[in-house]
């Protein structure tokens, strides 16, 4: 009786043709999770854009980036504009636990801690509850600040920095302490002006509910000066998208902007300066 099977060399060629497929088909496999990841990325930021056209239309204006009435260093933590558009993402029971009359709560606190899925980009090893950040929870956006930077101070240090100022209450982007911009203040118009961006670990990432001091405006805004290039460090917009960031615009679309986007520093101005700056006045090519 004979015994059928395959033989050594069979089974040797067959387990190099499965490698040999393995091979072939891995890369293409990590290639489609990194593109779902940016693609849910870039529809987090489609769902900013909507919120804060939906808040503008509402209030008239879009939200401050944070709102204090002191802007000395120290004076603690504070709401900001991720936590006030809550309703216009579809999370009013969380906004309707917050108490906006008082300062913010601390992070014990749970309602300070969620973990908000339109938050997040899914490459971003940051921790639910940022540990760079108070413990507050975890956004990867920020808003634009401006192309000029709001303080020297690089993060984590403000509060220690020499001559620390007040936090300024208007600033060349579309958020700042206290602020009350409008489309009527994006002269350069809403296509050519960033509105919001990502914000990954390697700067610290941001907290949704607002900001832990008043010298700490990079909790919940980013500056566009050339200091700042997108992931050029820690005072930076930032992703773990190979290659660049994801910018929403003021108009509500979503564009990928590479690292090397032309960023000049002093009172030259690059398109990512042009980008950051709402009124400036100046023609802007391709980017």
């Amino acid at each position: 009786m004979r015994r059928r099977g395959f033989s050594l060399t069979e089974a040797l060629v067959m387990m190099g043709i499965v490698s040999i497929a393995l091979a072939l088909l891995l890369p293409a496999a990590q290639q489609y999770r990194q593109d779902a990841r940016k693609m849910t990325c870039k529809n987090n930021l489609k769902m900013f854009g909507l919120a804060l056209h939906n808040y503008h239309d509402t209030f008239g204006t879009f939200p401050p980036a944070f709102v204090s009435v002191p802007g000395t260093p120290g004076t603690g933590p504070r709401f900001g504009w991720q936590a006030m558009i809550l309703p216009f993402m579809d999370h009013a029971p969380l906004y309707n636990q917050l108490n906006f009359s008082s300062p913010l709560p601390e992070p014990d606190d749970k309602n300070m801690r969620v973990a908000i899925k339109e938050f997040r980009c899914p490459t971003d090893p940051t921790p639910a509850a940022n540990p760079l950040r108070g413990g507050y929870g975890t956004s990867n956006y920020s808003g634009n600040y401006g192309h000029v930077p709001a303080r020297l101070a690089p993060l984590g240090t403000a509060d220690f920095w020499p001559g620390a100022i007040e936090s300024p209450m208007k600033s060349s982007g579309l958020f700042a302490r206290n602020s009350r911009v409008g489309l009527r203040d994006i002269t350069d118009g809403t296509s050519n002006t960033i509105m919001v961006a990502e914000r990954g670990f390697s700067s610290g990432s941001a907290i949704w509910a607002g900001v832990t001091d008043s010298g700490h405006e990079d909790d919940a805004v980013t500056d566009g000066s050339h200091r700042s290039r997108p992931n050029a460090g820690l005072s930076s917009f930032s992703s773990n998208h190979a290659g660049g960031i994801h910018v929403g615009m003021g108009d509500g679309s979503v564009i990928f902007l590479k690292n090397s986007i032309d960023s000049q520093p002093g009172k030259d101005l690059g398109t990512w300066q042009r980008l950051c700056w709402k009124n400036d006045g100046m023609t802007i090519g391709e980017f």
